[in-house]
């Protein structure tokens, strides 16, 4: 019996799982382009939306871990998380002042 091809056995779709956070939100934003367009038959528009929701699902489950890594790196000695006021440059996007932030990831 032959084994049926999944949408993400074509060429330049990869399993979300497969590629890396950059690229899948990137892929999710294009998504979000095409369908905000309404130029997509229902078939093709289903397709993009199912890839989509699988595109997102990855980028929420890969942002939380790295949440989870950053708490445990941010631990004290006392095993307890301190919370910490970042200031964030609205140009750039990077956190400003952050040489203490740092130190404490390290």
């Amino acid at each position: 019996m032959e084994k049926k091809k999944q949408a993400s056995d074509k060429p330049g779709r990869e399993r979300p799982e497969k590629i890396d956070f950059e690229k899948a939100l990137k892929e999710l934003e294009e998504i979000a382009v095409a369908l905000e367009d309404g130029e997509l038959s229902l078939d093709d528009s289903l397709k993009k939306f199912e890839r989509g929701i699988s595109l997102a699902r990855y980028c929420r489950q890969r942002l939380e871990d790295a949440e989870r890594k950053i708490e445990i790196l941010q631990r004290g000695e006392d095993d307890v998380v301190r919370s910490r006021q970042v200031s964030v440059d609205t140009e750039n996007g990077e956190i400003e002042n952050d040489d203490d932030l740092q130190g404490s990831l390290l």
